[in-house]
């Protein structure tokens, strides 16, 4: 016996019994008028949400993004977002304008450190970069919280970068205008 159910035929639907079964419903009023604006939606944004963002994903299993875009909790300025998904949580560091400059100046020496097994670090008030030397992985700190990047992830980010940055200064453009 098949799973799927048969079509009734014209005869049995042109029945008393199955014309009362099967009554046409129509929508309520308020969905037929014609008019743009809908009442009782509400079109407050959440502040924890972020608006006309770029995402770049920095290794290829996509646990690691890199993204741009306009905060409203940060009175809609523009930030660099960066985001690591781990067994334990979700790890978010949120980079102004200037630590995004000084990171793009320590990304080469950052690179260079960690090729030759060399370690390296900068530090400016919360925000550090630092590798570990041996292991080849790079740390991005932002208080207590840091993103774990390994010499795959560096190269990729260094390749985008500059995109990133530009979207950074054209977000920034834009609120001056």
């Amino acid at each position: 016996m098949s799973s799927r159910r048969r079509r009734p035929d014209a005869s049995e639907t042109s029945s008393p019994e199955a014309s009362s079964a099967l009554k046409r419903v129509r929508p309520p009023l308020e969905f037929e008028t014609c008019n743009f604006y809908y009442e009782g939606v509400n079109l407050i944004f959440d502040p924890k949400r972020v608006l006309l963002r770029r995402l770049f994903f920095i290794n290829e299993d996509r646990t690691k993004y890199v993204s741009v875009g306009f905060y409203p909790a940060r009175d809609y300025h523009p930030f660099m977002e960066f985001g690591s998904v781990k067994k334990n949580g979700t790890t978010i560091i949120i980079l102004d304008d200037r630590q995004v400059e000084k990171m793009a100046e320590c990304l080469p020496r950052i690179f260079e450190s960690m090729c030759g097994n060399e370690q390296y670090g900068y530090k400016e008030d919360d925000f550090r970069l630092n590798t570990t030397g041996s292991y080849r992985i790079a740390r991005l700190y932002l208080g207590k919280q840091y993103i774990g990047l390994r010499l795959g992830d560096l190269q990729n980010l260094s390749i985008m970068f500059h995109v990133l940055q530009n979207q950074l200064k054209v977000y920034t453009l834009s609120l001056s205008v």
